[in-house]
């Protein structure tokens, strides 16, 4: 069985990849002795320094190497410190975008429902009173008839996209109320798609929550928010699943979530794969967190990611 794993750069594979290299070196370092030991290069060198050490002072080489070698080091370090500074400002920096991002967010699905909304609630109320006014058989009967649809209509699709841009559940309820009904909108759309069309594959959501989620940050609560939406949406679209089931486990400070389907899988390897997850990518980062996906053709699709509760 094909497994692919496409996990992010985090603190915990860094840390892998300094042992990697700290290893490299510790084994190279062993390598050189062994050889210089097997060829006595030592000595060798040593011999051929006195050929020349009247006109050249080759004994001198070595503490120059030495103190090169010292600069190189403090140089890394430098570049090092310096790298670690930037991924702190790039972390505080998207953070800030996707606050922003979210203020903006919320002021839209604020207009909307003031302006957009009544203007449409009035349309609707004015085509239901020349409804109740005009003969049935009449044309303007029927126009108005068609207004008060079509308003109804408009209506709808504005509400879904306010709830879209603002869930007001996580405003109003808690980030557990919110998940709860964002999972069931789902569930009623394949119910409705399986209604309309037949043929639709039924796909059974679950939700998971284990500890209290709600007392977390706001930028947390709508971070893992925004992330269950996204990969929901994803699934739905390109999953093809019969379940897809979601866990939320809150221990002390720290906070795993999963996400996973029995659906057709992925290529991870595949840029179109990568793209469709730049925003969950995107928001584990401003987290600091961990990203881990695991997949394969045909074998379905596990995310799993992990913050701290704290952030």
């Amino acid at each position: 069985m094909l497994n692919r794993t496409h996990a992010k750069l985090s603190s915990k594979t860094y840390r892998h990849k300094v042992f990697i290299d700290a290893s490299c070196v510790v084994i190279t370092f062993i390598s050189v002795y062994a050889i210089s030991s097997y060829l006595n290069i030592s000595d060798n060198y040593y011999l051929w320094a006195r050929q020349y050490e009247k006109s050249l002072d080759i004994d001198e080489l070595l503490p120059a190497m030495l103190a090169s070698l010292i600069a190189l080091l403090w140089f890394t370090k430098r570049r090092i410190n310096e790298s670690s500074l930037l991924i702190k400002n790039n972390h505080s920096l998207l953070h800030r975008i996707l606050e922003v991002q979210e203020s903006e967010r919320k002021r839209i699905a604020r207009d909307l429902h003031d302006d957009l909304g009544q203007y449409l609630s009035a349309i609707k109320a004015q085509a239901a009173s020349l409804l109740v006014e005009l003969d049935s058989a009449t044309e303007i009967h029927l126009t108005a008839k068609s207004i008060a649809a079509s308003a109804d209509h408009a209506y709808v699709a504005t509400r879904n996209l306010m709830h879209s841009l603002r869930p007001v559940a996580l405003d109003d309820l808690g980030l557990s109320a919110a998940l709860e009904h964002l999972v069931d909108t789902w569930q009623s759309i394949n119910f409705e798609a399986k209604r309309v069309n037949p043929e639709t594959k039924h796909t059974n959501y679950i939700l998971a929550i284990e500890g209290d989620i709600d007392e977390l940050k706001d930028s947390a609560k709508i971070a893992i928010f925004r992330i269950i939406q996204e990969a929901l949406t994803n699934c739905a679209k390109h999953a093809h699943a019969n379940t897809i089931h979601v866990s939320i486990v809150k221990h002390q400070e720290n906070l795993k979530l999963s996400i996973i389907d029995d659906g057709i899988g992925c290529d991870t390897k595949l840029p179109s794969f990568g793209f469709g997850l730049l925003g969950i990518q995107e928001r584990v980062d401003a987290l600091n967190g961990q990203l881990q996906i695991i997949s394969g053709h045909k074998l379905g699709l596990k995310m799993f990611i992990s913050i701290e509760a704290s952030a």
